[in-house]
């Protein structure tokens, strides 16, 4: 993937994350820009995702640990466990609002 469709690839991903979650939940305050979507959590903790361009990944930081994720397939895929990103937000997300988010 070149530069530029990796970039563009990111950033509809990080648009359609900022969407699901929005209507999925009013319990997230989400912001997204310049490709970081920063997610802020009730009990004050923050999931922040962002690309990484020099590697053409998609990570993932927060307190429960990092993640990174490769696009395959149309997707992203966490290159440790192979779980899709959207999988692995709502499975962070349900757990720290302690609600079932399902974002796929």
């Amino acid at each position: 993937m070149n530069e530029k469709s990796f970039a563009v690839a990111v950033e509809n991903t990080l648009t359609e994350l900022l969407t699901r979650i929005e209507e999925r939940t009013a319990d997230v305050e989400c912001d997204l820009v310049d490709s970081v979507l920063t997610l802020l959590l009730p009990d004050g903790s923050q999931i922040i995702i962002n690309r990484q361009e020099a590697v053409q990944q998609i990570w993932l930081a927060c307190s429960d640990g990092p993640a990174r994720f490769s696009a395959k397939d149309d997707q992203w895929l966490d290159s440790q466990t192979g779980e899709n990103l959207t999988t692995a937000l709502g499975r962070l997300l349900s757990h720290r609002l302690h609600d079932p988010i399902v974002l796929d």
